[in-house]
């Protein structure tokens, strides 16, 4: 394109070739997809015949009465019904957004909720028959034999096709567009994480667009070079200089990707809410609210009365062992701030000398947190001969079960900072304190130690806090299990 071809020229020549790539991309997304659901038609039909060869005789003693109705109804025994079954899947699978061409990856959870949906809600009102423990078992093994099935199937898929099939938004076709400094950032960071060539790019001058036909000409210039199908707009864009490339892409027909603002970063994901037919963008909203603080609190009572049943003998055991290697009590209480900002006082076992405080101010140089608002050694003089082994096998947080009895933790939350790291909090440190800190939370199961970035703590903390669901409260127990067994990053 030369610099006098005329600007609607120069957009008519980008929609001839538009055209040309909406057909490639629909080829390309209808191939991709009828392979993925041939995949899984075939995938379903070898599991469910497998299933089939089973010698039911032995599992529907076990059934009660209707047992081995139910046992067919479950596992196909002919080829109709094992038709019917694939078939019927195939919809839930569809239904549940398991072939989203957004996504390449594997869907695990969607096609959890795709297989419950096939496979539990007709048989219904069979499971919950006679010999429940039998019935749930059986459906339970065919649940997972055929969701692991899945899951497998379409990693391997995916490996397969992947040095075959061109990705949506592979480097060689993404033109990144903004200011010019936040386009250096966004293209280094890119090429850096992917160990590729330097991404195409596109700068947006302070005064862009300047009303000139040449501005505009420019832009269609490298959307047409890169042969760009998608567009990603990095830093802050005027509305002028939005609707330009918004025209340009349209006329291109190419994606536009947006990354997030940098004063968002730090804050809530947006959502967007209907008001009087007018979508509004939501940037904050309050920690938890109502049913969802009942909702955790009875999960901490449960949680906590349960744990401290069943770890006695364990808090016997630290507790003698404590007591019998050091002077010095057996708890150790610290003040920390917890919900609101409030202090409280926490219990943990005594790991370290009994005059571990005292010693604090001459150690300062050797914090790994460095001069961030953390204190933390891996090497810490001050620990006793078993305070090493109860802090990285988190043993001595056990105590903080008492904390969360009493309401003044949480089994999941922010860690609880020391008054001394709060007085060096900036403003957005802040969100650590609406909600109650926890025993475990994001940071724990998520690297402990080994995260040596306080902005990184709390960005992990504040995407937990915003997005809190009991689920994610579940989920971060169960990490927290083989976190703990592993030792690693604890010091």
């Amino acid at each position: 394109m030369t610099a006098g071809t005329p600007v609607h020229l120069t957009r008519l020549e980008l929609r001839h070739r538009a055209l040309a790539l909406q057909r490639r991309r629909f080829w390309r997304e209808f191939s991709y997809g009828a392979i993925l659901v041939l995949a899984d038609i075939l995938t379903l039909a070898a599991v469910f015949s497998l299933l089939g060869m089973l010698p039911t005789d032995g599992l529907i003693p076990g059934m009660g009465d209707g047992g081995e109705s139910f046992v067919r109804g479950l596992i196909p025994q002919t080829a109709l019904a094992l038709g019917r079954r694939v078939t019927s899947l195939l919809f839930c699978l569809i239904v549940t957004g398991s072939y989203a061409h957004t996504e390449r990856q594997a869907h695990p959870a969607r096609m959890a909720a795709a297989l419950l949906l096939g496979l539990l809600l007709p048989r219904w009102v069979e499971i919950w028959q006679s010999a429940l423990p039998a019935r749930w078992l059986l459906f339970g093994f065919v649940l997972a034999a055929t969701w692991v099935a899945l899951v497998l199937q379409r990693r391997a898929l995916v490996a397969t096709l992947k040095p075959i099939d061109p990705r949506r938004l592979e480097r060689a076709r993404t033109l990144i567009v903004g200011p010019a400094e936040d386009v250096n950032n966004a293209s280094h960071a890119r090429d850096d994480a992917r160990d590729q060539s330097p991404s195409p790019t596109f700068v947006l001058s302070g005064t862009w667009p300047d009303g000139t036909a040449e501005s505009m000409r420019e832009l269609y210039s490298a959307l047409a070079e890169w042969d760009a199908d998608a567009i990603v707009l990095v830093g802050s864009l005027s509305d002028a200089a939005l609707q330009a490339v918004m025209i340009a892409a349209s006329s291109a027909g190419a994606s536009v990707y947006a990354t997030r603002r940098a004063a968002f970063r730090q804050l809530d994901e947006p959502s967007f809410v209907l008001r009087r037919a007018e979508p509004i963008a939501v940037l904050s909203r309050p920690a938890l609210v109502g049913s969802q603080l009942v909702l955790k609190r009875v999960v901490d009572l449960s949680g906590a009365a349960l744990g401290l049943i069943v770890l006695s003998p364990i808090l016997l055991a630290v507790s003698l062992a404590v007591r019998l290697t050091s002077r010095g009590p057996v708890l150790f209480r610290q003040v920390r701030i917890g919900l609101g900002g409030d202090p409280f006082v926490m219990l943990k076992f005594r790991t370290m000398v009994d005059d571990a405080e005292r010693q604090l101010a001459e150690l300062q140089q050797s914090n790994v947190y460095s001069t961030e608002p953390l204190f933390k050694l891996p090497k810490d003089p001050r620990m006793t001969s078993i305070g090493m082994f109860l802090r990285k096998s988190s043993l001595d947080e056990l105590p903080q079960l008492l904390n969360v009895l009493a309401g003044e933790m949480s089994l999941v939350g922010p860690r609880p900072a020391l008054p001394s790291e709060v007085r060096r909090y900036q403003q957005h440190h802040f969100v650590r304190f609406e909600v109650l800190p926890g025993i475990t939370g994001p940071w724990q199961v998520s690297g402990r130690n080994a995260i040596t970035s306080f902005e990184d703590v709390v960005q992990l903390e504040s995407s937990y806090i915003r997005g809190w669901t009991v689920w994610r409260d579940l989920a971060i127990l169960a990490r927290t299990v083989p976190a703990v067994l592993s030792m690693k990053g604890a010091f």
